[in-house]
């Protein structure tokens, strides 16, 4: 144990001192604006398509069914594996990034944005609904105004994530700051790896900003059109290789494993689950008090200032870096793949709960304090209650996006699915590497329909006579 805090700490001293030298920094320039660029204009076309789709998921509208699936499938796609086709298809550069981005993240919000408006108060859609109101007008009158915090709070969040993964895509060309990280990594250079991790969090402490912003004015989030409409004509596809891309494509059907790969597959599905649900575990029960200290209608200003500044850190280090940290310190394995899904995990969900808690209805909570109730009785029956929609939907992407991400810290000997599928996918052996996506996509099937099942538990569902007939 003590060898292994050792070996940790003789790691993370290497980092330091940052590469803080002027030349590297004007030279970090291009790359910040090439991930800005890119998550806006990914961001503007999954938004562009994902709320229609969050809507028609929300109202129970014909084929909603189909709608989740058809997300669900794209969301188990692996970063890596998504980015890797959107080179094939339009060539090295920030395009084939936009590409990723806007189908990963289109996804997401039609998925998430889903569950929030189906978490929204049933009783204003209800009333809505008796007035002959059409899909539209619930969504635009009822839906959207009843969730619209929620909905900034995720959606500022997806921004973030947008940045944070272009780590992933420039791994194979996708551009942006991404390429620098996995060029510093790739040459042990980790003094360069911090001033870029640094970066990393300045961007996502301003996202977080620009999100307090947004919830307060929301038409602050305008601001953004412009800059992903220029990013999407600037990073203009530049060529369409659909032959390439069907040959590259056609060779991976049939999907195949050998005999030992089929024998060992339990092994790491199972290392797989252990590794998301362990790390979201881990990530919830870090996040959840600290979030309560993060709120602003909870704790003084300067609490929630450096509180939220720990969770901009957690998030904005790639879980490949607390994975390369923490194999050193506890070994290759399952564990070090948990506890870095976890510490970035409490990051993530930290924030969530967070301005969940800031999101609940005045009212309720002006009720409860007038009675004379204390702090603790007002947080356990007033805002964890009115909050717990939100906390579990955000609990419960956490854990899909978990099983996705086990695939990212297999790269640095985690185990589990994601090991099996990189090793295949550096060997060019197309047919073994589908057959580990469809598994990825069954795995992230299975906790979307648990998830399902427990919001339908819930009561988190339109009464179905009700949005079925609207």
């Amino acid at each position: 144990m003590i060898d292994a805090l050792g070996n940790a700490l003789r790691l993370i001293g290497a980092f330091f001192p940052p590469d803080l030298s002027p030349h590297y920094l004007r030279a970090l320039l291009r790359p910040i604006a090439e991930t800005i660029g890119m998550a806006a204009a990914g961001m503007l076309v999954a938004f562009a398509l994902g709320v229609p789709l969050a809507v028609a998921i929300a109202t129970r509208a014909p084929g909603h069914r189909f709608v989740v699936a058809v997300l669900s499938s794209l969301r188990a796609i692996p970063d890596l594996t998504l980015a890797i086709l959107a080179v094939v298809v339009l060539g090295l550069g920030p395009a084939a990034g936009i590409a990723a981005l806007a189908v990963f993240y289109t996804a997401m919000i039609g998925r998430v944005f889903g569950d929030l408006f189906a978490a929204a108060d049933a009783a204003p859609l209800e009333a809505l609904r008796a007035t002959g109101a059409s899909r539209i007008a619930i969504a635009a009158f009822g839906l959207i105004p009843l969730t619209q915090a929620d909905l900034l709070t995720f959606g500022t969040y997806a921004f973030e994530c947008a940045m944070r993964a272009s780590i992933i895509v420039g791994a194979v060309g996708g551009g942006g700051i991404g390429t620098e990280l996995v060029g510093a990594l790739s040459t042990l250079d980790f003094h360069r790896t911090l001033t870029i991790i640094i970066v990393l969090v300045a961007l996502v402490a301003g996202v977080d900003s620009f999100g307090i912003l947004a919830r307060r004015a929301p038409r602050t989030v305008l601001l953004l059109l412009p800059i992903g409409v220029i990013a999407l004509w600037l990073n203009r596809p530049q060529i369409f290789a659909f032959v390439h891309a069907l040959h590259t494509f056609a060779g991976m059907f049939p999907p195949q494993l050998r005999a030992e790969q089929i024998v060992s597959l339990p092994l790491l599905i199972a290392q797989t689950l252990a590794i998301a649900i362990g790390g979201t575990l881990l990530g919830a029960m870090l996040a959840f008090p600290a979030s309560l200290l993060a709120a602003r209608r909870l704790a003084p200003f300067a609490v929630v200032v450096a509180v939220r500044r720990v969770f901009d850190v957690a998030r904005a280090v790639p879980e490949l870096v607390f994975g390369l940290i923490l194999v050193v310190s506890v070994g290759i394995g399952p564990l070090a793949g948990a506890i870095a899904l976890g510490l970035h995990s409490a990051g993530v969900l930290g924030k969530l709960y967070a301005e969940s808690f800031e999101n609940v209805p005045v009212a309720p909570i002006a009720s409860l304090a007038a009675t004379g109730a204390r702090p603790l009785p007002i947080v356990a029956f007033g805002f964890v209650p009115l909050a717990l929609g939100p906390l579990v939907v955000h609990t419960l992407f956490r854990l899909e996006w978990n099983v996705r991400a086990a695939t990212v810290v297999g790269l640095i000997g985690a185990g589990g699915v994601g090991q099996a599928l990189f090793q295949a996918q550096q060997l060019f052996f197309y047919r073994q590497m589908f057959a580990y996506v469809l598994v990825t996509w069954a795995l992230v099937a299975l906790s979307d329909w648990l998830g399902e099942r427990l919001r339908i538990r819930l009561g988190w569902k339109f009464a179905a006579a009700g949005m079925d007939s609207a």
